[in-house]
Formats: structure tokens, sequence, C-alpha cells
């Protein structure tokens, strides 16, 4: 999809993220509202249709009533308005039976409407029949109104009946309900979980160009100004990506311009410096003159002075090369754990004389790499590990195979390295806070020239979490033998 779809802005990602997920809901609320019309629809029709069964039967049973009672006043009074009332309720009952029966012929209730409907046509035709003489005409409309009994027990029938509809009805409607409620779950469901996969899609690309800054902006504040920015994403923030990488390329052309500077003041001074300790093991010597004891001091301690510079001009400019890259690597074979050994026999006096523990899980395993650069970096790593472990503890050194890659972990149980200063310990001339009670100061350059020298190996220098000291890990691809 990130393919496809490549908006203007990031605002305009929000807003299509925002319409997308909130389509499926919308069309869970349009298909619950029709559900909820058609049973609407379906229980007006349902009760429509009751009522109007139950409000039949009323009124033809209210009509027949009043018909019984003209014909039995027609009956014992012989008036003609009695019998004319008698053919009207006649009339009214045909026209109420004929719509009763249109709305109900798809059900049970048609026999028993017909039914009635030729009961009553005959007993009105009997009343009305005034053939013959009085004593017969009488006697044959006393037998027609005993119909009337026969008529209110079908009209009984048709109530019931009708009751009995309405209750069937009404539990059509409920399994209608059930069933559509069952329905306008399993659609709000996997609506629901459209919406969800949706948001999740959308919260990757949203988080995709936003991650690929944050990454960006915390290798530009680790001094990594040699991996590209790429962000792919909204226009606006692939903008702004391609504003970190131009300021990546300008910090990165400054830092080299750095380097070289540094480079070329450190070698200026390497000459006078020289010089003066030439001239201190002259004066120490004694080849100028004998001098007195306060002058043999002050000789030494300026020769101790200028060995330290000297030393920490040499470090910068290893530094500085190792980053420039002009030191020739001269790769070769090397056994890493025959030169952690080397590298501890050289520490030994150290760790003696404090009484710390040296743990050691080694494997014969060879990499491709500088051996002097290689040495330094286990020489900085297992130096420190010495310098902040206190007096009867413990260093560790481990060697594991993990895919295809060595990785050798160093560490101690001295007090470790704050969160403040976690970020920082690769950048040169960082020292952080002092926590051991170690008089020796150092130059800040150790792990940043150990970084770069493991880089230079194709292999990664990271400092590991831990619960007390300092846990450092380098990782290099190991020869393979042949017989792996």
């Amino acid at each position: 999809m990130n393919r496809l779809y490549h908006p203007r802005s990031f605002l305009s990602l929000l807003l299509t993220g925002f319409i997308f997920v909130a389509l499926p809901l919308i069309v869970a609320l349009g298909s619950s509202i029709q559900i909820l019309d058609g049973l609407v629809q379906q229980s007006a029709v349902a009760v429509f249709r009751s009522a109007g069964r139950i409000d039949s039967c009323r009124k033809v049973a209210e009509q027949l009533h009043r018909q019984e009672r003209s014909a039995r006043l027609f009956l014992v009074l012989g008036e003609t308005e009695h019998l004319d009332d008698v053919n009207a309720r006649h009339r009214d009952i045909e026209e109420m039976l004929r719509q009763f029966s249109v709305l109900n012929h798809e059900n049970e209730l048609m026999p028993l409407i017909a039914q009635l409907e030729e009961k009553e046509g005959l007993l009105v035709a009997a009343l009305t029949d005034l053939s013959g003489d009085p004593d017969e005409r009488k006697n044959r409309q006393e037998m027609a109104l005993a119909g009337y009994s026969e008529i209110g027990s079908i009209v009984g029938q048709l109530e019931r009946l009708s009751n009995s509809l309405m209750i069937q009805e009404v539990d059509i409607l409920k399994e209608q309900v059930q069933s559509n409620k069952n329905t306008l779950v399993w659609q709000i469901s996997g609506l629901i979980g459209f919406s969800v996969l949706l948001v999740v899609l959308f919260m990757s690309l949203i988080n995709k160009p936003v991650s690929q800054l944050d990454r960006g902006i915390e290798r530009l504040g680790e001094g990594d100004f040699a991996t590209p920015i790429v962000v792919s994403g909204p226009r606006d923030l692939e903008a702004i990506g391609a504003k970190l990488d131009w300021l990546r390329k300008r910090l990165n052309t400054l830092d080299r311009e750095k380097v070289r500077m540094l480079a070329h003041i450190s070698h200026e001074l390497k000459t006078p410096l020289s010089s003066i300790k030439e001239g201190t093991g002259l004066l120490k010597d004694g080849l100028v003159g004998p001098l007195s004891d306060k002058q043999i001091e002050v000789v030494g301690i300026l020769d101790t002075n200028c060995s330290k510079l000297q030393k920490l001009i040499q470090n910068i400019l290893d530094f500085n090369m190792a980053q420039a890259k002009e030191m020739p690597l001269d790769f070769q074979e090397i056994r890493v754990d025959a030169l952690v050994a080397e590298v501890a026999a050289d520490h030994r006096n150290a760790m003696l004389a404090r009484n710390i523990h040296l743990q050691t899980e080694l494997l014969p395993v060879r990499v491709s790499g500088n051996p002097k650069q290689l040495k330094t970096v286990l020489d900085n790593l297992l130096a420190n590990a010495v310098k902040f472990t206190p007096d009867d503890g413990g260093i560790g050194i481990v060697m594991k195979k993990k895919a295809q890659m060595l990785r050798l972990i160093i560490e101690d149980n001295g007090p470790g390295i704050s969160e403040e200063d976690r970020a920082q310990i690769f950048l040169p001339f960082f020292k952080g806070e002092q926590k051991n009670r170690s008089v020796i100061k150092g130059s800040g350059l150790g792990l940043a020239i150990s970084k770069e020298y493991i880089q230079n190996c194709g292999g990664t220098l990271r400092l590991l979490p831990s619960e007390q000291g300092a846990r450092f890990e380098v990782a290099m691809p190991y020869v393979r033998e042949e017989t792996e």
C-alpha cells in the first residue's frame, strides 16, 4: 500500500486514515438502521394484521348480535322495519366478511369465513322468506333463529384462531428479531475487526516515517554521519528527511575537516614535544652536568608528564587516522582466544595487586582483522574493567558463536555506567562521572578508538544492559573452518 499511496502531507495521511477507519463503522451503522427499519415495518404489518382480525371479528359479532335481536323482534312483533334492519345488517356483514377474507386469503381463517358467510346467508334467506301459511312461516323462522347459536360458535372459533395467528406472528417476529440480532452482531464484529486492521495498517504507515526520522536523528546524535537518512512516506516528512540528510552530509564534511585539523595539530605538536623529551633525557642522564636532588626530582616529573603527553597525542593521532581510514589495515587471520590470553597476561599484575579474579570462557575462533587494532580494542576494554572493578571484585570474558558472528563479552562488577552517560560513552573525549577510586584519569579516547577499530574490521562494539557493572560486547564475523 505504501507504493500505491503517496500522501502529499502528514495531515492528509491522518485524514485518509480517519476516513478509512470510520467507513466500516458508518457501514455498520447504516446496516443497523436498515435492519431496525425492516423490523419496525414487519412489526407494524404484524400489528396491523392482528388488530384488523380482532377488530373484524368484534364488528362481525356485534352486527350478528344486532341482526339476531332485530330478527327476534320481527318474529314477535311482525313489523317489517325489523326485517329491513335484518337485511341491512346482512349487507354490512357480507361487506365485512368480504374485507376480512381479502386480508386473510392466505391463512386458515378462510374456511371459517366462508362457512360463516354461508350460514348467515341461509339464515337471512329463511327469515325473509314470506311464502307459505303464517304458522308454517313462523316455524321456519323459529328454526332459522336457532342457527344463530351455531353462527356464534363459528365467530368464537374465528376469534380464537385470530388470537392464535397473532401469537404465531409474534413468535415469528421474535425469531426474526433474534436472527437479525445475530446477523447484526456478526456484521458489526466483522466491520470492527476490519477497522482494527485498518488502524494497525495506518499506524504502521504513520509510524514508519516517524521512526525513520527518529533513527536518523539518533544516529546523528551518536556521531554516525556515514549512514544516509532516507524517509519514505508523506511528502512533507520526506522533505524533512531530505533536509536531515543534507545536515548529515554537512556534519560529515565538518567532522572530516575537524579530523584533519586535529591530525595536523597533533602531528605538529610531536616535533617540539620530542625535543623537550630528548632535552629532559639529557638532563636526567647528567650529560650536561651534575644535578641536585631537587633538580633530579623536577626532571623526573617533566619526563613523566612528557610521556603522558606523548601517549595522549598518539591516541589522538590513532583516533583521527581510524576515522579518516588512513591507517593501513593489513588484515590477517587472528586467533581471538590467544589474543585475549595475551592481553589478560599484560594486566595480570594489576589484577593481582587488587585481588581481582578473572574468569574466561574462550573458544578457538579465528577472525579477519588488524592484529594491532584488535589488541588495542581488547586492551582498552580490559583496562577499563580493571580500572573500575573494586578490590576483590571479578571480571568475566566470554566468547560465543551466534549467527555466523563471534560475540566476545567483557563485563565487570563495578559501579557501572549511568543512564545519562550510556548514550555518550563512545564519543571522543567523553569521560563521564568518575565513580571509581582511581586517581588515573583517562583521555576519553579509548572507547571511541576501539569502536572505530572494530568497525574497520566489519564488526560492532556495543554497551549491553546489565544489572551491575559495565558489560561490553564485541561482535565480528568469524572465519569458518573447513570442517564446519
